[in-house]
């Protein structure tokens, strides 16, 4: 976003900007800390703070258009076709009882505990590479492993916490997710202002992908073998023989038509429709739900059914992630981001400190958000500028980018993925009793991964472990474990 972008002015202080997004923070961490869930309070005051600071603007004809712009990005009409699609294949799943089929063959085949857990972050991974959502991935996964790894022994919190890392593993790795998409767009070669092609930014991302995925697993295992279990023995034994149900287990087959789908590189909401309408069949061809469940006509003549329900349950979710996409567009368009990313960015002086500014950066934006798009969209640009300046190569620039920004919106407590799971986790006690009150400041720090992968990335600027450079002709140049511009590329 250049200065001139910048049209959005507040009497006082441009930083007012923050207000919403700090109201939201403020009210997540209040009801986590007292125990307390409700996505009404979150949307009302979500609302009403952008509502109130309006009236500081100096001109509400450009406040209100920038809210509008941010709550109408296509990252929002993508996420709302997704949470829309979630909502009714995961009360599909439920209704199929899916969790009752894992339970009985997890109970039979010992697979219980720390090694549940071990599995949850390997099918988050699977899927989430091939579907390139992560947000998709732990709301499809969540209600067929969430409650059956309670019931099996593993510790919810580190359980949950292996879900997003999982997950954050395929938004790292797939080459159709909307970050890498997005990170590789701004990032281009000095000569042509060609931006660097998906493939090649993600091969050389592969290493640290596989390093960080590796510890994150070790880590989590770790973990979940100290954390103990939720529930006693003769309550989770009592719970196995009374959710264990073998025919569950053919709601797994819809579940691994979205997986295979999104494997062999459809879009995600191909493999979603997919799912639902598999679900569907086998669900009622098996008799684990009625062909009345799916949709149908109560007394009232309302709709009723696992369609409408679906529905209805994502749509206070979509809308706060609406006005949090335009309350972020305050953000960006009154200048704010820009002062910290300016900032940061005048200690830039060799390709190490480049690389590490450009992993802050990164992070700190991604922090800022909570929304990985959102952060690269703001601090894409300066990356790009630092590197170019230094001839350190686009792949490595949009690698630093994606993965560093993507991580930590995923791992802070106010982070929109974490929110969103919590909240459907907790819809879930209808079903499962067992649920705890799950609160993003309860599992946050064990969203491993999003924390791993900086951290791998900050090692590799530091040491330069990896580092590649671009030389006049956009050919790569091997500059691994150096910290100057090899004396052939000079002038």
């Amino acid at each position: 976003m250049k200065n001139d972008d910048f049209s959005l002015k507040f009497y006082g202080s441009n930083w007012i900007a923050l207000f919403p997004f700090l109201v939201f923070i403020g009210s997540l961490l209040y009801m986590a800390i007292f125990r307390r869930s409700s996505q009404d309070v979150l949307l009302g005051v979500t609302l009403l703070s952008i509502t109130l600071i309006s009236f500081v603007a100096k001109d509400t004809g450009v406040f209100w258009s920038a809210v509008v712009k941010g709550m109408t990005k296509p990252s929002v009409a993508m996420f709302t076709l997704i949470f829309t699609l979630v909502g009714i294949f995961a009360t599909l799943l439920n209704a199929g009882g899916v969790a009752g089929g894992i339970i009985w063959f997890a109970s039979v085949a010992h697979i219980k505990g720390t090694l549940f857990i071990g599995f949850t972050f390997i099918a988050a991974a699977i899927l989430s590479t091939g579907s390139g959502s992560s947000m998709a991935t732990v709301l499809t996964l969540g209600p067929a492993l969430y409650p059956a790894g309670i019931i099996l022994g593993a510790n919810p919190f580190v359980l949950a916490g292996a879900l997003i890392s999982g997950a954050n593993v395929g938004d790292t790795l797939a080459p159709v997710s909307d970050v890498t998409i997005a990170a590789t767009g701004n990032q281009f070669f000095r000569k042509s202002e060609r931006s660097a092609d998906i493939g090649g930014t993600v091969k050389a991302r592969f290493k640290y992908a596989m390093v960080a995925g590796l510890l994150s697993l070790v880590i989590l295992m770790v973990l979940g073998s100290s954390g103990g279990s939720y529930l006693g023995a003769e309550q989770a034994d009592e719970l196995i023989r009374s959710y264990s149900n073998a025919k569950g287990l053919f709601m797994l087959i819809p579940v691994a038509v979205i997986i295979y789908l999104s494997v062999t590189g459809r879009h995600i909401g191909t493999s979603l429709s997919a799912g639902i309408f598999t679900g569907m069949i086998v669900a009622v061809a098996t008799g684990l739900i009625a062909p009345n469940e799916i949709i149908g006509l109560n007394e009232s003549m309302k709709l009723t059914g696992i369609i409408p329900i679906g529905v209805v349950k994502m749509l206070k979710l979509i809308i706060i992630m609406s006005m949090l996409m335009g309350a972020g567009q305050l953000m960006l368009q009154s200048g704010i981001m820009h002062a910290v990313v300016k900032k940061l960015s005048k200690v830039a002086k060799t390709p190490r400190s480049t690389e590490i500014v450009s992993v802050l950066l990164a992070s700190i934006m991604g922090m800022l958000g909570g929304f990985a798009v959102m952060g690269i969209a703001v601090a894409g640009p300066f990356v790009d500028a630092l590197g170019k300046e230094f001839k350190i190569h686009p792949y490595r620039r949009a690698n630093i980018l994606s993965t560093c920004t993507t991580s930590i919106a995923h791992a802070v407590p106010w982070s929109s993925q974490l929110f969103v799971l919590a909240g459907f986790l907790v819809a879930m006690k209808d079903t499962y009793t067992f649920i705890p009150d799950l609160a993003t400041t309860d599992f946050f720090m064990y969203c491993v991964h999003p924390w791993v992968l900086p951290l791998v990335m900050l090692v590799a600027a530091y040491t330069g472990w990896g580092r590649i450079f671009e030389d006049d002709n956009e050919e790569m140049v091997n500059g691994a474990f150096l910290n100057e511009i090899p004396e052939d590329l000079v002038g």
